[in-house]
């Protein structure tokens, strides 16, 4: 972002330093810059201003009936604000007694102790001591609002944060405020339930400990937490996390503010999907299979096992009969190195991992990997976004809350697909917002409509891609039993919708065009990523501000997957490839494989109830837990989750993130990484990394869109390396 021109900028004085800010900036934010607190409690930096609490006082000169607000007064040129007068501090010691009036003060089995802003405020800006003499107001505790949040009225001070954060950025009204006066309450509309995806959001927010989250509820004091940045594990939009451990378990996950991934949001599933970490079942030691039965065995015996059968396979078979499965989890220091010892030290091209459906590893109109051509925070500035086949709020969650921001602020949303999303009921609302019900699996027909009709209207770039007009000329028997399946009104919608994305291509806010990563894999969509960046392309809606298309993908590290190698027909970085190896589905379906090595994936579950190839003789599984393919397995080996180590991951739209170490290793499992190590050296490579920052350098060393990364780099929120990327090959 460009620096600011100092002509562009406010300047004012707040207890008498200077401070330049843009124009439009609340007083709060000026004061946050110059280091001043202002105590806040219905403001949210996230949200509109609102006024309530009446806690933010300051007095600004020349303005009239002081004090003033500072969370809904905009500073001006000139301004002079005072936050430490005598009117402010009786204003806020006010505001204070006034809420402590009711408060309970049961601070010492409140889970908000010790973060709490009331008990923080009170102590820094409060009176002291209460003059209220008279019983306080009691009510039920605690009250379940959902199975995940209970509700303790009698703390609540009446801010709104929960109850806007339910309308404004959720966008569901999962909360309400509940009757007027001193008789209003927050919970829940009458016929409603509080089952959002995003509700453990309203439990940070909330300033008091109103609102507590049943998974941690008297299970630790905030000092008793060492707090560790990181990211979540549990989709690819990488939002920033901090994980929370007490004793060796992780307790929970709380946001980490980065603008431009999560805007300060976590969902659900990475706020509180993390049993896996403290599972008691995890595996803490080698498993060898000895008479049929999975037994214990030392790490020293296990590696030269495993190492010993591969080389046996390899010289009896041919190292082509040894195949690599990898996980969309891992690490990328640990994703290269297993694809490295798949190729470099057994010498296979057998290597690859559970992914959707692209034409070749690179996307050709490009030259850059398969993924979101824009980033997560250009969908704000979109005038269009198109979803096919995709349903963010339950794949890709806080991607779903940045296409409800860009919809609020005045961008089309249309949804085609044959399923119900929790974007649909937008369609019979304000905002602008339109459904596409197609049949099932016709998210790949409704594209090759889609690219038809834009060519038909022949206001869209067609220059230089003469292929895809051919190749759109040749499926007309195609296009016309589409257009025969999906009925007229379908086909009208479709039509109107190209022309929208061609308006689009031309206007200063373009169409941002979304599909699902394993949408690819259903019955007649295999073209379907293919003829969606086409249509971007004819139609000028890519590699411009508010305008791209690309994959949505389903694991926090499948991008990553992709640029580490972890694909049989190409190296890292889409680097040729003299040899192409076995895909995922013809590792698990042939009958030429006889040593399957699995990191971190359970591909049984995509095998519908069949079993694995009668070929393989020898199957190695190294995961977290015994699942489905580990049972099967004759050396299981134990690794650790992401929260017990260090590495990097990789989101959808191509942020470099760190993950940080915030457990100690759970004992007797190692890290992939380190597993790795040893394996090789066994096998007599002379692998001599001793950190994951030795990996990632040679990562940046030898793949393009990496080129000159380095941890240092990377930060507290990560780095879009490919801003940073060179000539591809």
């Amino acid at each position: 972002m460009p620096e600011e021109k100092k002509d562009e900028l406010v300047h004012l004085t707040i207890d008498g330093i200077p401070v330049e800010v843009p124009p439009g900036t609340l007083v709060w934010a000026a004061a946050q810059k110059a280091g001043i607190e202002v105590p806040i409690y219905c403001y949210h930096p996230k949200m509109p201003p609102l006024g309530a609490c009446r806690m933010c006082f300051v007095e600004v000169e020349n303005m009239p009936k002081p004090p003033q607000t500072a969370c809904t007064t905009p500073v001006s040129e000139g301004m002079v604000v005072h936050t430490k007068t005598e009117k402010v501090l009786n204003a806020r010691q006010g505001t204070l007694e006034f809420l402590l009036i009711n408060h309970p003060l049961d601070c010492p089995i409140c889970d908000k102790a010790g973060e709490c802003d009331l008990q923080d405020f009170t102590l820094r800006h409060g009176p002291g001591g209460t003059r209220f003499d008279l019983n306080k107001r009691h009510y039920p505790k605690p009250v379940p609002i959902s199975k995940d949040i209970n509700i303790d009225r009698e703390r609540c001070i009446l801010c709104q944060r929960c109850t806007r954060f339910s309308s404004e950025i959720s966008m569901d009204n999962g909360l309400v405020m509940i009757s007027r006066g001193y008789k209003m309450e927050v919970g829940t509309a009458p016929g409603n339930a509080f089952d959002s995806n995003f509700s453990g959001n309203t439990v940070e927010i909330c300033p008091v400990g109103a609102l507590t989250a049943t998974s941690y509820r008297f299970k630790a004091r905030p000092w008793e937490l060492k707090r560790v940045p990181s990211v979540c594990n549990n989709c690819s939009v990488g939002c920033n996390a901090r994980v929370d451990v007490r004793v060796d378990r992780v307790t929970r996950l709380m946001s980490r503010n980065n603008d431009a991934i999560d805007d300060g949001w976590l969902c659900n599933r990475g706020r509180w999907e993390f049993d896996y970490v403290n599972n008691p079942e995890r595996l803490r030691t080698p498993l060898i299979r000895r008479n049929g039965t999975l037994t214990p065995a030392s790490w020293p015996e296990t590696i030269a096992y495993v190492a010993q059968r591969l080389q046996e396979i390899a010289s009896k078979h041919g190292a082509q009969a040894i195949g690599g499965i990898g996980s969309t989890r891992t690490t990328n220091e640990e994703t290269y190195l297993f694809q490295k010892l798949l190729r470099e030290v057994l010498g296979t091209a057998n290597v690859d991992h559970h992914h959707g459906l692209f034409l070749g590893p690179r996307d050709r109109l490009t030259g850059k990997p398969w993924m979101m051509t824009n980033s997560i925070a250009g969908l704000e500035k979109a005038g269009h976004i198109v979803l096919v086949a995709s349903d963010p709020y339950e794949r890709q969650p806080v991607l779903n809350l940045r296409i409800k921001k860009a919809m609020k602020a005045g961008a089309k949303i249309s949804i085609i697909n044959s399923e119900t999303t929790e974007l649909d009921r937008f369609t019979n609302s304000p905002y602008k917002a339109a459904k596409v019900n197609v049949p099932q699996n016709g998210a790949g027909k409704a594209a090759k409509l889609l690219l038809n009709y834009v060519l038909e209207a022949g206001e869209v770039q067609t220059s230089g891609y003469e292929d895809i007009k051919s190749k759109v000329g040749r499926e007309k028997g195609v296009i016309a039993e589409a257009e025969s399946a999906f009925g007229a009104e379908v086909v009208a919608q479709l039509r109107q919708l190209a022309q929208e994305i061609v308006s689009a291509g031309s206007a200063a806010k373009g169409a941002v065009i979304l599909y699902d990563e394993m949408a690819t894999l259903d019955p007649g969509c295999e073209d379907l990523a293919a003829d969606l960046q086409a249509l971007a392309f004819v139609t000028k809606n890519i590699d411009r501000e508010g305008a791209g298309v690309g994959p949505l993908f389903e694991d926090a590290n499948s991008l990553g997957a992709r640029d580490m190698g972890l694909l049989p027909d190409a190296l890292p970085g889409y680097q040729a490839t003299t040899t192409v190896g076995m895909t995922y589905n013809e590792m698990l379906t042939g009958s030429q494989l006889k040593a399957l090595f699995v990191m971190g994936a359970n591909p049984l579950r995509h095998l519908n109830g069949a079993t694995l190839p009668q070929s393989i003789e020898f199957l190695v599984v190294q995961d977290v837990a015994l699942n489905e393919t580990a049972q099967q397995a004759d050396v299981v080996l134990p690794a650790v989750t992401f929260a017990e180590k260090d590495g990097t991951m990789t989101n959808l739209d191509h942020h470099v993130q760190l993950v940080r170490k915030a457990l100690r290793p759970l004992p007797g499992a190692k890290a992939d990484w380190e597993i790795l190590i040893q394996l090789a050296q066994a096998l007599g490579a002379d692998w001599n990394y001793m950190h994951p920052r030795d990996i990632f350098d040679e990562i940046a060393e030898h793949n393009p869109f990496y080129a000159g990364l380095a941890h240092e780099d990377l930060g507290m929120q990560g780095v879009r390396s490919l801003e940073q990327e060179v000539a591809h090959a």
